[in-house]
Parts: C-alpha cells; sequence; structure tokens
C-alpha cells in the first residue's frame, strides 16, 4: 500500500513540474500595436486606435478603417481595401487607392488634412488572426494648407467586424 502511494505521489509530481511553465504567453501575439508617424517633421504616436472590417458597397468590396487618436482627440482616419498591396493616397473610394485624413482639430473643413498624394503599403492583411500591418506617407490638404505626413506605421492586432 505505501508503495502504492509513494507511486502515485510520484506521478503527481512529475505531472506537475512538466505541466507548469514560467511561460506567460497564453499563445497569442506579443508584437506590439502602433500607430505613428510625423506631421510636418514632428512625430505623432497614437495612444488609442481602432481597426473596422466592413463592405463598402461604393467601393464594391471589403474595407477596413482605421482610427486614431491621442488624449481623447481623433488625428488619424484610414480607409482603404482589406488586402495586401500599395494604394495611392487619392480622396477616393475604391478598390485600388485609399483615402488617408490627418486630422489636427474638431473645426471641419480647416482642421481635416485630407490625401491628395502618398502611399499606403499594406504588407500583412490577415482578416481572420485580425492582424495588419502598413507603412504610410502622404500629403493632407485642407483646401487652402498642406501637410506632409512621412514615416507612418500601423501594426494592429485587433479588428472588429460590422
Amino acid at each position: 500500500m505505501k508503495k502504492n502511494i509513494f507511486k502515485i505521489g510520484l506521478v503527481m509530481i512529475t505531472i506537475g513540474f512538466f505541466s507548469c511553465s514560467n511561460d506567460d504567453n497564453d499563445g497569442g501575439s506579443t508584437a506590439q500595436e502602433e500607430l505613428s508617424f510625423k506631421v510636418d517633421g514632428t512625430s505623432i504616436v497614437a495612444d488609442e486606435f481602432e481597426a473596422v472590417l466592413y463592405t463598402n458597397a461604393v467601393a464594391g468590396g471589403r474595407y477596413i478603417d482605421v482610427y486614431g487618436s491621442k488624449n481623447g482627440n481623433d488625428f488619424a482616419e484610414f480607409h482603404f481595401p482589406a488586402k495586401t498591396g500599395s494604394f495611392p493616397a487619392q480622396q477616393s473610394f475604391d478598390m485600388a487607392s485609399c483615402w488617408l485624413t490627418y486630422e489636427n482639430g474638431v473645426n471641419y473643413p480647416d482642421n481635416y488634412f485630407h490625401s491628395t498624394s502618398g502611399t499606403l503599403t499594406v504588407t500583412v492583411c490577415d482578416t481572420v488572426a485580425n492582424k495588419i500591418e502598413a507603412t504610410f506617407n502622404f500629403t493632407g490638404n485642407n483646401s487652402s494648407v498642406d501637410k506632409v505626413i512621412t514615416d507612418g506605421k500601423l501594426k494592429i492586432n485587433s479588428i472588429t467586424r460590422q
């Protein structure tokens, strides 16, 4: 009897030893999310952002909208096809281009700088695993003033579906 208790105890300790790990990774992604760029040379980094996947009837396919904010104020709004590729930054909704906007206030149109040129390059667009990675640069205009957006980085690990 004592031998059986000893064997059971030894098996339990062995199972416990091999089933425990000091790895805190739950299998999910540990990659850092990011939305950052420079406006006329000044760096801006979002402290909150959201990506939304939906069907855009005007564009004729699935689209992703990304909204970024800092300290509760919106400063970026991006619209692009839900696929990888390089998209010219324009002011249209279609499956071959994107619409990027930099915002530096709430007054429309004075504080909304819509893309007139530039590129969004989407290198990862996995709507199943909820991952988007892209780089971008563009010139935005509010009808009278240009803002130059450079060194843009987008990395998102969460997508909301509509």
